[in-house]
């Protein structure tokens, strides 16, 4: 059997629902055509001052992390007030969380490990990245919006945000990408990372997961991370193409790159990412499946280099066999029934 898809498809009725904060204020109304630059909405905030992972921080476990926070959520801390704390070494010593500086506790995140300081609030004008039509709004269910998106799957999905009343399938932002030379990361940039999905490109470390989500991220995205570290962790990630030390294709990872900026949907029941485009069109090129093997783009479903993409350059006589060029420049003959046809 040939099995034929596309990396990328494209949605032309996708649709989804922004989150809305008690404070959020919509400033679009039922049955409005959405244009790119068009105002969505006001978002009411308290910016992110500090982070904390508090079973790193007082060494607990994570099941139990709610038993050790000395705070309440929305109280109003001094820097020195301690935070949490845990008797350690057989009660010789605490182990304590002390506040760096003074705002607001926000517990929202403690079912992963984290507990945030939230300095002042502030009003942002939230702009639209993309076209489309005004479905509802309701302080409920967001703002459900119609729109052409391009999607790709999703290997595995971690578990949504229990948080969010009534928005669990969903986890929305602007796309950011990270490591594009390709090099493992043990940390992200120096910056703030609220309301972003991150992409991480290759590989993701645990140490980058957790500095990403103490830098305010919303979901990451990565090629593979290992299975043990995703399944201990209760962070929201995706993972593209496997666990484990796997092949990952830089034509694929390149092909993401390019979407720096977009706004994307984690959509948890769907198990995709829906990158939501500004044109609102990819274009597929239609004869990229034809009955003639040479020159399709094939991803390799073999052992010895599972996930690779290459190009057909060559029909063995028979036809079950062909000589396929690999994106790392060598070639070998595999039979056809170990290759996927696809299409960035």
């Amino acid at each position: 059997m040939i099995v034929r898809r596309n990396i990328f498809e494209k949605y032309s009725n996708y649709q989804f629902s922004i989150p809305l904060n008690e404070k959020d204020r919509p400033l679009v109304s039922v049955g409005q055509d959405l244009k790119e630059g068009d105002n969505l909405y006001i978002l009411k905030k308290n910016n992110l001052k500090d982070s904390f992972y508090v079973p790193k921080e007082i060494g607990c476990d994570l099941r139990k992390v709610s038993e050790y926070i000395t705070c309440i959520n929305g109280e109003y801390v001094q820097e020195g007030d301690v935070l949490a704390e845990k008797i350690g070494n057989g009660g010789l010593f605490l182990n304590k969380l002390v506040s760096p500086s003074s705002g607001l506790v926000d517990l929202s995140r403690l079912n992963t490990g984290f507990l945030d300081i939230l300095g002042e609030e502030t009003e942002s004008l939230i702009k639209s990245q993309f076209e489309g039509k005004i479905l509802d709004v309701s302080p409920l269910d967001g703002i459900k919006i119609s729109t052409s998106a391009q999607a790709f799957d999703l290997i595995a999905i971690s578990k949504p945000n229990e948080n969010i009343k009534g928005l669990q399938k969903y986890y929305t932002g602007e796309l950011t990408v990270l490591g594009q030379d390709n090099e493992l990361l043990f940390q992200g940039d120096d910056i703030c990372y609220q309301n972003k999905i991150v992409f991480v490109g290759k590989h993701l470390h645990p140490n980058l997961l957790k500095d990403l989500f103490e830098k305010g991220a919303s979901f990451v995205l990565t090629c593979s991370m290992d299975y043990s570290d995703f399944r201990e962790q209760k962070l929201p990630v995706g993972v593209i193409n496997g666990f484990g030390n796997i092949h990952s294709s830089d034509k694929l990872v390149k092909e993401l790159y390019k979407y720096n900026g977009s706004y994307m949907v984690i959509d948890w029941d769907e198990i995709q990412a829906f990158l939501l485009l500004k044109d609102r069109t990819k274009k597929i090129d239609p004869g990229i499946f034809v009955k003639n093997f040479v020159g399709n783009l094939v991803m390799s479903k073999s052992v010895a280099n599972y996930g690779m993409l290459g190009t057909i350059i060559l029909v063995q006589e028979g036809g079950e066999y062909v000589t396929v060029e690999w994106e790392k420049g060598s070639s070998t003959v595999i039979n056809i029934a170990l290759l996927e046809f696809v299409s960035l």
